[in-house]
């Protein structure tokens, strides 16, 4: 089973993450503030932005980790052209991947209503 997420999953240049500021909506919980827009490609994308005054790096990357793992369960059900860039919020560190992929699923039941 392959973990990583592949390049064609993941944003990965300076200029997607400035598109989806600038041209995308924003999805707020109390878990997580999602950046999102439908952009051009033929698969859904994932970018995590977290700085450092988040913490340690430990707990900047299990949230990496995490947001990664719930994205895995429900990539299926993405629309295809959706980028979407996740951002903590205060009580990051005490996340599960499964209340994450709740969240998930309260964005992608917007993103449908909204296109």
């Amino acid at each position: 089973m392959r973990l990583s997420l592949s390049r064609f999953q993941r944003l990965l240049s300076q200029r997607d993450f400035h598109k989806i500021y600038r041209l995308g909506c924003r999805f707020s919980s109390s878990k997580m503030i999602a950046y999102y827009r439908l952009g051009t490609s033929f698969s859904p994308k994932l970018g995590v932005t977290i700085s450092k005054k988040w913490g340690k790096a430990h707990k900047r990357n299990r949230f990496k980790r995490v947001v990664r793992e719930a994205y895995r369960h429900v990539y299926p059900y993405l629309p295809p052209r959706l980028e979407l860039n996740i951002h903590p919020r205060p009580s990051f560190d005490k996340l599960t991947p499964q209340e994450l992929q709740q969240e998930f699923r309260r964005l992608i039941r917007k993103v449908d209503s909204f296109s």
